[in-house]
């Protein structure tokens, strides 16, 4: 699976409140409503963040446009996904975010996971930007063989429920940025982060923590620079919400009812829409 990642927060003139009302209810309303998004979205999830927490609580630094959001859409490929005519005519009038955003297209591996665990709930995600002078193959050697384990040792009982790593998936960034050109994507910065990594806590507390005890952050900190360009890197404390699922064994939810093609709901999306004013012809 690839994970294509949107990162953003609310628009000039919106506050915060009605930037996660707006993406928390109306544009999942939407989103689960068009037949595409639910046939290409094979799992979506949102994340809240909250970038007003200072960085005497962070192992790395707040990110530089604070950043409220970071949405995951699972893709079983790059290819499918592309502007729909009916993802694009209904979520158009719906604009909430800022035009500003990054986009990252990821492929993700758990490397620690508890017997207990159960998606959702607060976890610290790790933007990360591999240092001057060291390579990619140098890089993710690295942070999986040699920072994965001390992560997994320094915080295995601290709370830590899961550990992912997430490298990035190369694309066509040419063809990306023709296909996107004029779309709410045209400004994003894309694919420019080497990696994110995931930490699911079982509070708040316990991933803020990681930052501001120092028994914690000196060595992990000391760990990430051996590989990591800290001051290019940031971190996001979030609250994971699963909207839909249908891949992850136990957590799989409901198919939607706009997949049926007998449903109701399928049946006025797939009919003429009747909020559209009339128009003359051109």
């Amino acid at each position: 699976m690839i994970k294509f990642i949107i990162i953003s927060r609310h628009k000039p003139g919106m506050t915060r409140e009605r930037f996660f009302y707006e993406w928390a209810f109306i544009h999942v309303a939407l989103m689960v409503q068009t037949a595409s998004s639910m046939k290409r979205f094979k799992r979506y999830v949102q994340h809240y963040a909250n970038p007003d927490i200072g960085d005497d609580q962070r192992l790395l630094p707040h990110p530089p446009k604070d950043w409220e959001s970071y949405a995951e859409h699972w893709l079983e490929r790059f290819e499918a996904y592309s502007p729909a005519p009916d993802y694009a005519d209904l979520m158009r009038p719906h604009s909430f975010s800022d035009s500003e955003m990054e986009i990252a297209y990821l492929e993700g591996a758990p490397v620690y996971q508890r017997d207990d665990f159960r998606s959702g709930g607060v976890k610290l995600i790790q933007r990360l930007i591999r240092r001057p002078g060291t390579s990619n193959a140098e890089f993710q050697q690295y942070w999986r063989d040699v920072h994965v384990p001390r992560v997994i040792a320094a915080l295995r009982d601290k709370g830590l429920r899961k550990y992912e790593l997430n490298q990035r998936h190369d694309i066509d960034l040419d063809a990306l940025r023709q296909s996107r050109k004029g779309s709410l994507f045209d400004k994003a910065d894309v694919n420019s982060a080497d990696g994110f990594e995931e930490l699911w806590f079982d509070s708040l507390e316990q991933a803020m923590q990681v930052g501001a005890d120092n028994a914690l952050r000196q060595p992990l900190r000391a760990s990430l620079a051996e590989f990591v360009d800290l001051e290019q890197s940031y971190s996001m404390f979030a609250n994971e919400r699963v909207v839909i699922d249908f891949v992850t064994p136990g957590e799989q939810t409901p198919r939607p009812a706009v997949l049926d093609p007998d449903s109701l709901e399928a049946r006025l999306f797939t009919t003429h829409r009747p909020y559209y004013e009339p128009r003359l012809p051109d």
